[in-house]
């Protein structure tokens, strides 16, 4: 066993050195340019947003750096250009468009208009924006600047010209040959840059489309810039563009055009049992895909944005089988596929926590966690793990794969998530698949949509922060400058934190946008939800966020009772010297346990299995089996107890306070000797240590100082230790308070 340990050790280390070696090699696309490109007016969107999902995240990173107002003159004058090449590395990319600002007066109240044409006259002015004096240079000038420099990081540049104005002569829309989209060409000639004809190439098919077509593309009565569906075509023909250019490696990166699946859909996969089973993908428009599996088949068409989605009747338990999916003359097989019970595991760090120590999540590791991993051959429990992501808009794809648990797999399987699958397995005797969407430090918010959460008032303030911090990173290049800078020097520890709001697992939607919009809707049983830790500033809206995130993925999947399970945060900090005196960690317990009230959920509470030192404690065995047996119990049936005792009611008797539990099971008990962790106070709210009693289905809690006992508190402490009310079943009573 000692030997299997070592070399599933080995194995690892070498997997996870040559992962991290292979995403310090990912390259990066870097999108310059202006609003056309990128925009942050309500109703408008460029095309470089929607162009980050046209790329496999796993093969390239897209960073979206254009601004609207700024022309080739003002990205280089205003220091924006120097942020970018503050990060550019040998094997990136520059996808550059500029031509709809250069136009206009040299010396204005904007002062970005460059001069016309691609030679080397210039023209000094004094702004009268600064007073400051400015040699301003031609368009075509500027352009070999961003070309040649680009080049000297050993990038790769490659020239866009502008997208055609929705303004129409005669039947033709408005091209620029003879002004910015020729110079555009010209300069990339001249410079051996590629050279993407976006300006005719999206004319063509604006005329081919007609007028009225056309201007559903535009934002309204906006002649200049697009709206979402708008960005969103236009982004798919960049892309269709970038895989016609001959020698250049960016197309690689691109996810397929002629059949793409997403990675959830894999080798080794486990789809969910007795429910129509979802499909999706893209294919050419028009184009009939055709998805068979177990003698059962599904037909879609692709949409013009081409997009589809079928589903395949409901079918039973069972496997191995191979799910095929044609359109035209692409096909996919998948091999080794499961039918069972799939389910979600979402969270921070404490549902990351792998079952193994890594070094990719050096702070994991469960009890006795080698010899889990040695004895972990469970051929049918898989896990898909979604690799970390956040973005700013949705996405369609996450990195990940599908992985079958055995020794040489099992150490990178989230531990909660794991042991959870296992007593599934064990009790329900079919396959069982784990979706594994988690990260370190991430709060609710981040995990829900934006439109979600927009809807609902009482977080304005959450959404008008990123919304400030957001402008502030989009005005001031400075962030994004010093960032790349310290990221060029040596390290020691952690490196720089990414200014970027949108790459802050704290700020709203960003891992919704990341990591559960590319996996919805895959057929889930339910979802299992281990975080609280990061929103204890917020604990006073957590009740509220936590209700809505249940809401909105029960939205997403289209199933009002999808069942939801969590785990209430474990003890942590030091024991509390004082009776009933609260804390954060406390409060927070409280607000998660409000989500109780909404149906088909279920808490584990974990007060005895935390870590006064550690707010990753070890014992991650407990965690998945507590929130076993509340699915076992409460999705699939099963007879007994699942839940420890939760408060019910109070009435004060002659000087002591009944307090009444549901979920007693068969009895209360006290473990370990005389119940702990009571706590009693009078009409002044000064609690004191109280003595406890089990009577039935109560416990009678009285302090012999306290005469007129109006409330009780039970392990109302970040870290209660010695709270040893139980019952029968051996779950521990969650905390409480009779006055909150």
């Amino acid at each position: 066993m000692f030997a299997m340990s070592l070399r599933w050790i080995t194995i690892t280390l070498f997997a996870t050195w040559a992962a991290i070696a292979c995403c310090w090699a990912k390259p990066t696309l870097y999108l310059i340019g202006d609003s056309t490109v990128r925009n942050g007016t309500a109703g408008q969107m460029g095309w470089g947003d929607p162009l980050v999902s046209e790329f496999d995240p796993a093969k390239i990173t897209v960073i979206n750096r254009a601004i609207g107002g700024r022309s080739s003159r003002t990205f280089l004058t205003q220091g924006r250009w120097d942020a970018v090449m503050a990060h550019l590395k040998p094997g990136d990319f520059v996808l550059m468009q500029f031509g709809h600002n250069d136009n206009g007066k040299l010396n204005d109240e904007r002062c970005r208009a460059s001069l016309p044409g691609i030679g080397e006259n210039a023209e000094s002015i004094v702004r009268v924006t600064d007073q400051q004096p400015e040699t301003v240079q031609s368009f075509g000038w500027y352009l070999r600047k961003l070309i040649t420099e680009a080049k000297s990081k050993g990038a790769t540049p490659i020239v866009v010209s502008l997208i055609p104005r929705n303004l129409w002569k005669d039947g033709k829309i408005g091209r620029s040959d003879d002004s910015f989209g020729g110079w555009a060409k010209q300069v990339a000639a001249q410079e051996h840059a590629a050279f993407i004809d976006f300006n005719n190439r999206l004319a063509d098919r604006y005329e081919q489309m007609g007028p009225e077509k056309t201007a559903a593309l535009f934002a309204g009565t906006d002649h200049t810039h697009t709206g979402p569906v708008g960005a969103a075509y236009n982004a798919a023909a960049m892309a269709e563009a970038i895989r016609e250019l001959k020698g250049c490696d960016l197309a690689k990166a691109l996810l397929p055009a002629d059949l793409w699946l997403p990675t959830i859909f894999s080798d080794h996969l486990v789809l969910q049992q007795a429910s129509p089973i979802p499909v999706w993908g893209t294919a050419p428009a028009g184009t009939v895909v055709q998805i068979t599996l177990a003698g059962k088949s599904a037909t879609a068409t692709a949409a013009d944005d081409r997009r589809w989605k079928a589903e395949l009747p409901p079918l039973m338990a069972g496997g191995p089988f191979q799910l095929e999916v044609v359109a035209g003359a692409a096909r996919r097989t998948f091999s080794d596929v499961m039918i069972g019970e799939v389910w979600l595991c979402a969270g921070q760090s404490n549902m990351d926590f792998s079952l193994a120590k890594t070094p990719k999540r050096s702070f994991a590791g469960a009890v006795d966690w080698e010899k889990e991993v040695a004895a972990a051959d469970h051929p049918r429990l898989r896990m898909y793990t979604a690799e970390w992501a956040m973005y700013e808009f949705p996405q369609r794809e996450v990195a990940g794969a599908w992985a079958v648990c055995s020794p040489q797999t099992a150490g990178d399987f989230s531990a909660v998530a794991y042991y959870f699958g296992r007593a599934l397995q064990e009790n329900l005797k079919v396959p069982v698949g784990l979706v594994t969407c988690a990260f370190g430090a991430s709060t609710v918010e981040a995990w829900i949509r934006s439109e979600t959460l927009v809807a609902h008032p009482q977080f304005k303030g959450l959404m008008e922060a990123l919304g400030k911090k957001a402008l502030a990173f989009r005005d001031d290049p400075k962030q994004f400058l010093t960032y790349g800078t310290a990221l060029a020097q040596p390290k020691k520890g952690k490196g720089p934190r990414n200014p970027d709001p949108f790459q802050d697992q704290h700020n709203p939607a960003v891992l919704h946008n990341g990591m559960i919009a590319p996996i919805a809707p895959y057929g889930i049983r339910g979802a299992i939800w281990y975080q609280g830790e990061s929103n204890l500033n917020s604990r006073n809206l957590y009740a509220e966020l936590q209700q809505t995130l249940i809401e909105d993925w029960r939205a997403q999947w289209g199933n009002p009772g999808l069942p939801f399970y969590f785990v209430q945060l474990a003890a942590y900090k030091a024991p509390p010297k004082e009776a009933g005196g609260g804390g954060q960690i406390a409060e927070m317990r409280e607000a998660q346990a409000k989500a109780l009230t909404i149906p088909q959920t279920g808490m584990a509470v974990t007060l005895d299995i935390g870590d006064e030192k550690n707010v990753h404690p070890p014992n991650k065995l407990d965690v998945g089996k507590r929130l076993a047996g509340l699915a076992l119990a409460g999705t699939y049936g099963k007879k007994g107890e699942a839940s420890g005792p939760t408060y019910r009611e109070s009435a004060v008797e002659n000087g002591r306070i009944r307090v009444k539990f549901d979920h007693a099971g068969g009895g209360l008990i006290a473990k370990d000797g005389a119940l702990q962790q009571f706590a009693i106070a009078g009409a002044d709210g000064k609690y004191v240590w109280a003595d406890a009693v089990i009577e039935g289905d109560s416990v009678i809690v009285s302090a012999s100082s306290i005469a007129n006992p109006v409330s009780v508190r039970y392990a109302w402490a970040d870290n209660p230790a010695g709270a040893n009310l139980y019952n029968s079943e051996g779950l521990p009573a969650a905390p409480f308070r009779t006055n909150p």
